[in-house]
C-alpha cells in the first residue's frame, strides 16, 4: 500500500452525469456531484471545524476531502481511502492510501495520524442489480465503517456513513447508537429519489470496553 500526499497525484476521468448537481459540481472545481450530500449535511449539523482530523472511507473521486480539507484548514488533516485512485491533485492538507477497507488496519492508522475528529464514509458496493444483495454488502461496508470508527475516534467524535435501506438497515442503525449519544437518520437532497441510500449520522462517540476488530 502507497501513501500519496499533496503535490503527487494520478488524474483520471470520473463519473460526470449531465444533471444540476454534476454541472453544478463542475463548476465550483469538485470532483464530483456527491459533494453537495456532505456540504448540505456540514451546513445543517456543523461536522466539519478548522483544525480538525477527518478520516474520509471510499474517498475516490475525491469530492468529499476535498470539501472537507477546504473546511479544516491549513491546521486540519482529511485522510482518505479507496480502492480506487483520485482523479485530482491532492491539497497540502491531504493524505491518500489505497487499499481496500476490509484489509485496512485501524492500528497503522492509529499510529500515523493518531485519533480523529471525524469518521465519514461514502462507501458504496459496485451493484449488482439485485437489491437485497446490494444491501447486504452495502451494510456489510457500514459495519466496516463503524469498526474502524469505533477503534479511530476521539471520545466526543462524530461518524457519517452511508447504507442502502433494506432487511438489515435498522439493525445496523441500532448498533451505531450503541456508540453514540445520539443518532440520526439523513437523506440529503443530493441523493437521487431512486436511489435506497440514507446517512446515519452518529453524534458524540462514547468508547466502549471492548472495541471492533479494526
Amino acid at each position: 500500500m502507497a501513501w500519496q500526499q499533496g503535490g503527487k497525484f494520478l488524474a483520471r476521468a470520473d463519473y460526470t452525469k449531465p444533471d444540476f448537481y454534476a454541472r453544478k459540481a463542475k463548476e465550483r472545481g469538485f470532483a464530483a456531484r456527491s459533494v453537495f450530500k456532505l456540504e448540505e449535511l456540514d451546513r445543517k449539523e456543523k461536522l466539519l471545524r478548522r483544525g480538525a482530523r477527518v478520516l474520509d472511507l471510499g474517498a475516490a473521486p475525491g469530492s468529499w476531502m476535498q470539501y472537507a480539507a477546504g473546511q479544516v484548514g491549513d491546521k486540519g488533516l482529511v485522510v482518505g481511502v479507496d480502492l480506487k485512485e483520485l482523479s485530482r491533485p491532492l491539497q497540502p492538507n491531504e493524505r491518500f492510501l489505497q487499499a481496500d477497507v476490509f484489509e485496512l488496519s485501524g492500528e497503522e492508522l492509529l499510529s500515523r495520524f493518531g485519533v480523529f475528529d471525524l469518521v465519514q464514509s461514502d462507501l458504496a458496493p459496485a451493484t449488482m442489480g439485485d437489491k437485497a444483495t446490494d444491501h447486504f454488502r452495502s451494510i456489510a461496508l457500514a459495519e466496516r465503517a463503524l469498526a474502524l470508527a469505533r477503534r479511530l475516534l476521539r471520545p466526543g467524535g462524530h461518524f457519517l456513513v452511508k447504507a442502502f435501506q433494506g432487511a438489515d438497515f435498522d439493525a445496523f442503525a441500532r448498533s451505531v447508537r450503541g456508540s453514540f449519544r445520539t443518532v440520526k437518520l439523513k437523506k440529503p437532497k443530493g441523493s437521487r429519489a431512486t436511489s435506497p441510500e440514507m446517512y446515519i449520522l452518529g453524534r458524540e462517540f462514547q468508547r466502549i470496553e471492548e472495541e471492533d476488530d479494526a
